[in-house]
């Protein structure tokens, strides 16, 4: 299983770009979360299980043995690799001409985010 999420990794990647703005990556990285999370919550319980028992099998696990928090990873993981999402360069560049298109849809979590790196810094 992988220790950052698609998004994540694709903020930190060589080919993201000078995206260095900690405001910008922390929006981006919770408009991801967004859009993954509004596919997951509308799919039915038996497609989630479905996701969950492909993911487990291309991981080598049993589904029977895995808890909650492992199989919303597992089809988290799976979702992030289907839900079209942009590249950061891309979303960026939109998301600076037309900030009222994402703010609405984003979670939050951005502020968080950057409250940590501020603590961080102190």
């Amino acid at each position: 299983m992988k220790d950052q999420s698609a998004a994540e990794q694709q903020a930190r990647s060589p080919g993201s770009g000078d995206i260095t703005d900690p405001v910008l990556r922390a929006k981006y990285l919770d408009y991801c979360s967004a859009r993954l999370s509004e596919v997951f919550l509308s799919l039915s319980p038996e497609r989630i299980y479905l996701l969950v028992e492909e993911a487990a099998d291309d991981a080598g696990l049993n589904p029977a043995d895995l808890g909650f928090r492992t199989m919303v990873e597992l089809v988290t993981d799976k979702l992030s690799t289907s839900v079209p999402l942009p590249d950061l360069p891309t979303w960026a560049a939109d998301y600076r001409s037309h900030p009222e298109r994402y703010d609405p849809y984003l979670l939050g979590f951005w502020e968080d985010a950057v409250e940590g790196e501020e603590r961080e810094r102190e």
